[in-house]
């Protein structure tokens, strides 16, 4: 018999309450189950960001290719894309990851991108350091980057932007696992 304050009589008329919730066993057993299915997870979510970080710097790539390509023939001037460390001129290290800019010269920044994060690499395969694009929309020289991650290294990817010397690019992912 239950009363009407949620209380069951028990036997000779006693009341006892009943305690909701989850008792300690339950609690170890959700929490197991809750680090199996992390530990499991986990190393996939982490692919799942690099990937998506390398996808990010190659896009902007080849954005800044597209502007740049845009700008000289839209102005009939050769526009600059190149190396820079400080965002306002060129560098003449190969240093992409510390970014890049799109630059009619002689000094007139029309773009710019920041570093990329600390561990993830831009590199040009034959260290060129400044493509330029003329009225027509060739470049000079065709280029070759590879973005990659350097440490810690996680499940090798990495994505290789190829710009022909008409202008045309193209992202390829790529699993070598090495990072220059």
């Amino acid at each position: 018999m239950v009363s009407q304050h949620g209380l069951s009589r028990l036997g000779g008329g006693r009341s006892r309450l009943r305690p909701g919730g989850f008792t300690l066993i339950e609690l170890m057993i959700v929490l197991v189950i809750l680090a199996v299915v992390l530990a499991v997870g986990l190393p996939g979510f982490a692919n799942v960001f690099l990937g998506t970080r390398l996808s990010n710097y190659s896009n902007e790539l080849v954005s800044s290719v597209y502007l740049a390509r845009g700008e000289a023939i839209k102005r009939n001037v050769n526009i600059t894309l190149c190396a820079s460390s400080d965002g306002a001129t060129c560098s003449t290290t190969n240093t992409w990851g510390e970014g890049w800019i799109v630059l009619e010269p002689p000094a007139t920044v029309i773009a710019s991108n920041a570093t990329v994060a600390p561990g993830f690499l831009v590199s040009e395969a034959a260290a060129t350091d400044t493509l330029v694009f003329d009225g027509s929309g060739l470049v000079t020289p065709a280029a070759t980057f590879k973005i990659c991650r350097q440490q810690p290294t996680v499940g090798g990817q990495d994505r290789q932007v190829l710009v022909t010397n008409i202008g045309r690019t193209s992202v390829t992912t790529t699993n070598t696992g090495a990072c220059p």
